[in-house]
């Protein structure tokens, strides 16, 4: 089950996990996508782990199983390898990405409604290709009562509802996969298949996430080749989970256990369990932000095959920009069987309406780009 080596001109330097950790986690760049951790416990080197959000040797004695393949170095998102293939793979032109089309939806399933976020389109899509039989399991972060994120594999539409709703707060979801050749044979002869390699995966995340993902996949590294759908989030940024609890708890006199539901959309909104609403100004979490973020020049995860996010949606819907064929056709599925309702332009305004929101994401990248 091991790889190989990516090709590598023969002159240039392999680059081991101690470059990665001298070049991107000592220097505050590591996004905590998991992605070193999950192609190198997948592959049983047993070399590296996750401890406080950042990978590390697991101890001086680990350090030297590594194989020094250098593929951790490769598949990291923040490294600047397999661009240029990322971007002809993807069809990228600018910083917004390919489009095929862009649009506002929401979900028309009411459990849904009750606890997704905004249109609840990303519960509603995973659903869809749960019953459809096109995926086996799903990549997605479900929390605790505290609201501490959880990356985790799920195996049926059963577990969808646990993972509705949006974090501010890291979850390394790739790091899930790390235990995938680990799946119980329950699991698999549940699912008809007999061969581990059968499985069909849907991966939701960040668009840092995306990358390590995409960079993963175009490498043919395991367990990312059993990916095959992506759906990506916008996200302008992400917060520390104990500085932005200390925010909420002096702004509003809750412990996260009383926490029903967060929301961004200019303001920060929280909504407790008793129901009570609360809008704080957002600037009060500027220092919140991880450092990673301060590098960041993405917002519209353009390596997927749909992003999804609220800004620029209408009230109780989600933008969708469509990216990929595969994408397409789901949204055609699901707009065709009923399961989203697509918000109405009228036809002479259509046009105009999709190159404002254009305007807008390609004006939040600068704005993320100036600032890297």
């Amino acid at each position: 089950m091991t790889e190989s080596r990516p090709n590598l001109e023969l002159n240039e330097e392999v680059k081991t996990f101690k470059d990665l950790d001298k070049e991107i986690i000592q220097e505050g760049k590591c996004c905590s996508c998991g992605a070193c951790i999950a192609y190198c416990e997948s592959q049983s080197f047993d070399v590296i782990e996750m401890y406080e959000y950042l990978p590390r040797f697991k101890s001086e004695k680990n350090a030297e199983n590594c194989t020094e393949c250098g593929l951790c170095y490769f598949i990291c998102p923040q490294t600047d390898t397999l661009v240029e293939q990322l971007k002809n793979a993807h069809k990228i032109k600018d910083n917004l990405g390919n489009i095929i089309d862009i649009l506002a939806a929401k979900t028309t399933n009411l459990a849904i409604k009750k606890v997704g976020q905004d249109g609840g389109i990303i519960t509603t899509i995973l659903m869809y290709l749960f019953d459809k039989n096109k995926i086996d399991a799903a990549v997605v972060s479900e929390y605790d009562e505290d609201l501490n994120t959880i990356p985790k594999i799920i195996y049926s539409k059963d577990e969808l509802l646990k993972s509705a709703g949006t974090r501010y707060t890291i979850s390394p979801n790739i790091l899930a996969l790390k235990d995938l050749y680990n799946i119980s044979t329950e699991i698999l002869d549940k699912k008809g298949i007999n061969d581990i390699e059968q499985l069909r995966l849907m991966f939701v995340g960040t668009p840092c996430q995306v990358r390590a993902i995409n960079k993963m996949k175009l490498l043919s590294v395991k367990p990312a080749h059993l990916i095959k759908y992506v759906i990506g989030l916008f996200c302008f940024e992400n917060f520390n989970y104990d500085q932005m609890m200390d925010v909420l708890k002096n702004e509003t006199q809750l412990e996260p256990s009383d926490i029903k539901k967060t929301r961004i959309k200019k303001n920060f909104f929280l909504t407790s369990k008793a129901d009570k609403q609360f809008e704080i100004d957002l600037r009060k979490f500027d220092h919140c932000v991880r450092d990673h973020c301060h590098i960041c020049d993405e917002f519209t995860a353009m390596y997927s095959d749909i992003s999804v996010g609220a800004s620029g949606a209408p009230a109780d819907y989600s933008m969708l920009i469509i990216r990929t064929e595969k994408g397409l056709n789901v949204v055609k599925s699901l707009l065709s069987n009923g399961l989203i309702e697509q918000y109405i332009i009228p036809s002479e305004k259509s046009k105009e309406w999709k190159d404002k929101k254009i305007k807008l994401y390609k004006r939040m990248i600068s704005y993320k780009q100036k600032n890297v």
